[in-house]
């Protein structure tokens, strides 16, 4: 893999012990291709209970690594072999390039929007079939909400995405993740839908 430097922002989680409750920050490789395995392996280890990927497709096996410039991933699934290609959701350049300037505090459609444009990028790469995009995060301020997933997904039905499937995940290590299926409709994920207002991402 090819060792290109890629710096992240600041992702944690909240850890609830007897010892009390303290904020945990995820330590990253600073590595692209690093960073891209670690999430890809987060993804393969999801419980059925929990994931819905792994409701969809089954279990993810046997994750194989390709070569640059080639979608990143080839994995089996229950369904046969699928391609996983990863994109980070990291709007720098609308934030002078540094993670430091993110703002915790979001317009709810500009967020859409900049997660429509990072769709609308990665469609226009023509992937063809079997194909899985896999958006994640490595700071805390990108963190899609599930609202804003579930008019998203409701948005795409007049505009199909050239994917199978897109999920939206969230890892703080390969054994804590959280996984939400952006397309296509996901009949066990009901609740609010919201595309306007501010929200507050993030820790103090």
């Amino acid at each position: 893999m090819k060792k290109q430097k890629k710096p992240t922002g600041i992702t944690s989680s909240i850890q609830i012990s007897s010892s009390g409750i303290r904020r945990e920050i995820v330590d990253f490789p600073n590595v692209k291709a690093e960073i891209e395995l670690l999430i890809a392996k987060a993804f393969c280890l999801g419980k059925p209970a929990l994931n819905p990927h792994i409701s969809k497709y089954g279990f993810f096996t046997e994750l194989e690594s390709q070569a640059e410039n080639s979608i990143d991933f080839k994995v089996r699934t229950d369904k046969g072999f699928r391609w996983l290609e990863l994109a980070e959701f990291s709007p720098l350049k609308h934030f002078n390039g540094k993670y430091d300037n993110v703002s915790a505090t979001w317009d709810l459609e500009f967020m859409k929007g900049l997660f429509f444009s990072l769709i609308k990028k990665k469609c226009a790469k023509s992937y063809g079939d079997n194909v899985i995009l896999l958006i994640y995060k490595t700071h805390d301020a990108f963190f899609i909400p599930p609202p804003l997933i579930r008019q998203i997904r409701s948005e795409l039905l007049s505009s199909p995405p050239k994917f199978e499937s897109i999920y939206f995940i969230s890892t703080h290590s390969e054994e804590n993740t959280a996984v939400w299926q952006v397309w296509p409709a996901d009949v066990e994920d009901v609740g609010p839908m919201v595309s306007t207002g501010t929200l507050y991402i993030g820790f103090d």
